[in-house]
């Protein structure tokens, strides 16, 4: 306890036991617990006892704390019991952070509109349009209360940064107990202090209810009497921290800490999902007439179906419509390939504005630059859907040339003008924005990382046009980015009907530009910037088994939410991978500089992505047909109690483009023969491994109901310190293993130890 209380000094702060009285759902008493005494306390007499022991990992040093909370006689109604952190001296501009769900105390500015939020009246249009949210939890600068539960957050976890100090501090607890979720609160208690409670159970006054005022919870609290006891666990560190960035690389180092389990299962191969998927798009999606892949299937949401809103039928990025023809191309059956085909002929004849930009949505027939229900005004159009586009349309078009396929030079010419649109953007106004006039390219709202991926899709310009002008605006802007959005720790304006809330998209779309410049220069600048995004990417994905409703569709299917991103600070749910990415540049980031917090990752958010695909064998709920996949992986309650492990509503194209985007850009298993490493991505078990010199003999196992064909990438430690060129995936191995079947591959049959095997 004394060494607790010694660290926490360093933060002028103290931690305490706390009894709780409610009423409903409103607190009505509380009362201190001194440690290893006795209180009275609402009829019953209780003990409190405290367990302290001291732990490192990394460079961060922690404390496993435990509080045992008993009632030794009597009995009261409606009680819970908590930990309080409570910090003096709290500074405005202290950085307060709950994983997923409150980045800088979600200290923005709010516009209260109903869902899909979006600025229509062009008087509200600001190029310097600063972070503007919904009505979020807030922690406001002279009072307020931010109310969560464990279930609201990527990790159970709350801490903040101070500026002053130069110190930081975080909380880690287990998910609950048999209460239920524990609470994770953030209050400010007048001038100048702050607490961090822990609670158990969760009470909340108030839930966070999707883009409306905020709710009523049903929370209550538990009945106790003699014997009943409860021990939270927590994991508590304080640490020097010169900068802001320290925040979240001590997060790192303990998001996976003892308090966690995480036991990953196989249960479909890539090859396997793979083609349950292109049947379901086959089958479920293209639209013959016109020669497109629609976003959700036809018997699930049409345009001619009233009140259905546009932009389930086509978006050219930021959801899948430009993005998915790439795997069908590398690896779909001749129709699938003859298909993606027509679906770039449409985008390339059909939307392109005379800006250079591409519209945005359509119905095949017709094309706007953006909206939902019915098209925006102003010509809005979301940058971020035009990044997308140039990204995957370069990488498309690069494939296509190696497959032989003779590319139309329209083609060419209209992607290089979508580069220079980019460019003349980045001249004029000196950023990208979120929304431009998609007929003139003028920037309409600014201020947000929208654009993240634009900086990737330059650099990918500069080196397929030959034109070193595209590099030079990828690392200006890029630079920006990493100025005004990585150093501040706030991603914002990645989806499209969120404002520009803090959000996973545009995080991940900063690590794909990142690791692109680093590939294209070498410089350690980008290989900074890469670990630091990563680290603060990491925030959104989910660490640990979370332990959904026994009767919930994710809970009756067993599902292990580790590698679950989530989407942003208004959509609190989490997702089957990264929108709308494989996340290969998380492993493309560990190949160049050994980054172990990077392949942690992209290992957990590529193995568990498969469990999400509904099968004809598995129906995840009755809303789910064979080879849907839905964008929920709902850990909050924001969609009601009910939602929790459920609200499988349909077919959601993002998820379902990154798992083809995975099963083509991540290696099954990825094997360095001379030194010993495997890392096994794929739903297939890696039973034993026997390494001596160079020879490497590996023992596979193929679980899963369904026969196999995994991708193997075999390379020396040397060669992979050589940037992976575009669609090298396509000279991948392939090994066979049929359901049940274990095989076991040597140095022999991998064919490895070839030097500069990858594509030049």
């Amino acid at each position: 306890m004394d060494k607790l209380q010694h660290i926490l000094a360093s933060l002028d702060g103290n931690m305490s036991p706390v009894l709780r009285w409610y009423d409903q759902n409103c607190l009505k008493q509380e009362t201190t617990a001194e440690a290893d005494q006795n209180v009275s306390f609402g009829g019953a007499q209780w003990q409190s006892v405290v367990k302290v022991s001291e732990n490192k990992v990394g460079e961060t040093g922690y404390l496993d704390l435990e509080v045992s909370f008993k009632v030794l006689s009597g009995n009261i109604d409606s009680a819970g019991v908590g930990l309080a952190f409570e910090f003096a001296g709290w500074q405005d501009d202290n950085y307060t952070l709950l994983p997923s769900a409150v980045y800088n105390g979600n200290n923005f500015d709010t516009y209260d509109t109903p869902y899909p939020p979006m600025w229509k009246d062009k008087s509200q249009f600001r190029p310097d349009m600063p972070t503007t949210t919904t009505t979020v939890p807030q922690l406001s600068k002279i009072s307020g209360r931010i109310e969560q539960t464990t279930g609201d957050t990527s990790v159970p976890c709350m801490g903040f940064y101070s500026p002053s100090k130069k110190q930081g501090f975080l909380l880690f607890s287990e998910q609950g107990s048999r209460f239920g979720n524990h609470g994770l609160t953030v209050e400010r208690c007048g001038e100048g202090s702050c607490r961090f409670l822990l609670t158990a159970p969760s009470v909340r006054e108030f839930y966070h209810n999707h883009c409306k005022e905020a709710t009523p919870s049903d929370d209550r609290a538990v009945a106790w009497s003699a014997g009943d006891e409860i021990t939270l666990k927590l994991v508590i560190a304080a640490f020097e921290a010169p900068q802001l960035q320290v925040l979240f690389d001590r997060f790192c180092d303990l998001r996976k800490c003892s308090l966690y389990s995480s036991e990953p299962r196989c249960k479909l191969p890539y090859s396997a999902g793979w083609k349950m998927i292109e049947e379901k798009y086959n089958r479920d999606n293209w639209v013959d007439e016109d020669g497109y892949y629609k976003l959700a299937p036809n018997f699930h949401t049409t345009f001619e179906t009233a009140n259905k809103p546009l932009c389930f039928l086509w978006q050219i990025g930021w959801v899948g419509g430009g993005i998915m023809s790439l795997p069908m191309l590398a690896q779909g059956n001749a129709e699938t390939r003859a298909r993606a085909m027509r679906n770039l002929q449409m985008i390339f004849d059909k939307t392109q504005a005379a800006s250079g930009f591409f519209m945005g949505l359509g119905d095949g027939k017709q094309f706007y630059s953006d909206g939902v229900d019915t098209p925006y005004n102003h010509n809005l159009h979301m940058v971020r859907k035009s990044g997308d586009w140039l990204y995957f349309g370069i990488k498309q078009l690069d494939l296509l040339q190696k497959q032989g396929v003779e590319v139309p030079e329209s083609w060419n010419k209209a992607l290089k003008k979508l580069a220079d649109a980019f460019v003349r953007l980045w001249e004029q106004s000196g950023q990208f924005g979120q929304w431009v006039d998609v007929e003139t390219g003028e920037l309409l709202i600014g201020g947000s990382a929208s654009g993240g991926i634009v900086p990737g899709a330059l650099v990918l310009a500069s080196e397929f046009f030959n034109d070193n002008t595209y590099l030079q605006v990828a690392e200006a802007s890029a630079r920006k980015y990493y100025q005004e959005f990585s150093l501040k720790g706030i991603t914002t304006g990645g989806p499209g009907e969120i404002l520009s809330a803090p959000d996973s998209e545009a995080a991940f779309a900063l690590v794909e530009s990142f690791v692109a410049l680093l590939e294209k220069t070498g410089s350690a600048e980008w290989a900074q910037a890469a670990k630091e995004m990563v680290r603060q990417a990491a925030t959104w994905v989910v660490s640990y088994d979370y332990s959904f409703p026994t009767d919930s569709s994710l809970g009756l299917d067993d599902a292990r939410s580790t590698g679950a991103v989530w989407a942003n600070i208004q959509n609190k749910h989490g997702a089957p991978g990264i929108c709308t990415f494989s996340g290969d540049s998380l492993f493309r980031l560990w190949r160049l500089t050994g980054d172990e917090v990077a392949l942690d990752l992209i290992k957990d958010i590529a193995h568990g992505i498969p469990q999400y695909l509904s099968r004809a064998d598995r129906p995840l709920s009755s809303h789910m047909q064979p080879g849907w996949m839905c964008e929920r992986v709902n850990l909050s309650d924001w969609e009601g109690s009910d939602g929790v492990g459920g609200s499988l509503f349909g077919s959601s194209s993002w998820p379902e483009t990154a798992f083809m985007l995975t099963t083509l850009e991540i290696p099954g298993i990825y094997v360095q023969p001379d030194t010993g490493h495997v890392t096994v991505f794929d739903n297939i078990e890696l039973e034993s491994l026997e390494h001596e010199g160079s020879k490497i003999t590996l023992n596979l196992y193929n679980p899963t109901a369904f026969d196999a064909k995994v991708k193997i990438l075999v390379e020396s430690a040397r060669n992979s310190k050589d940037a992976l060129t575009l669609n090298a995936n396509q000279s991948w191995q392939v090994v066979s293993i049929a359901k049940g079947a274990r095989v076991q591959l040597n140095s022999d049959t991998l064919n490895t130890i070839i030097e500069n095997k990858h594509d030049k």
